[in-house]
């Protein structure tokens, strides 16, 4: 468990830093005596680790990266990655630069392409705010 958890913090830092908040907090209320609210952030920080370890133990992700298509390399093949804690977490490609992808880019990735107008009003206020910005962009004089 703490080989995975070791290097699955090393990679995402933002994860360790609030693993290591809520380490300080339980140091802090253990100090003040405040048993209480210790147990609460000692079973917070465990389930938060359990949680890490169960999504990432065992599993693999694979990426396809697609080249750019040029006159020069027009039959280049699309690269397949497949990456897991164990064995490949990050791959240095010939270029030098370094991949990673694990469930944590999946959830970006789903958070990040989301239409937040369209969820929160609808379809039709999200075209309604995409032409009045786009009607308004038009109407300025230059």
């Amino acid at each position: 468990m703490f080989d995975v958890l070791k290097v699955f913090y090393t990679t995402h830092y933002n994860f360790a830093a609030f693993a290591v908040l809520l380490l300080l907090l339980l140091i802090f209320l253990l100090t003040k005596k405040n048993y209480k609210w210790s147990i609460g952030v000692l079973a917070v920080f465990l389930i938060f680790n359990v949680a890490m370890y169960k999504r990432t133990d065992g599993k693999t992700w694979t990426i396809t990266i697609e080249p750019e298509k040029t006159a020069v390399n027009e039959d280049v093949e699309p690269v397949s990655m497949t990456f897991s804690a164990k064995k490949n977490w990050t791959i240095t490609d010939d270029k030098g630069v370094v991949h990673h992808w694990c469930w944590v880019d999946d959830y970006w990735q789903r958070f990040a392409s989301m239409d937040l107008v369209s969820a929160l009003w609808g379809d039709n206020k999200a075209k309604k705010m995409m032409k009045s910005s786009e009607g308004h962009a038009s109407d300025v004089a230059e």
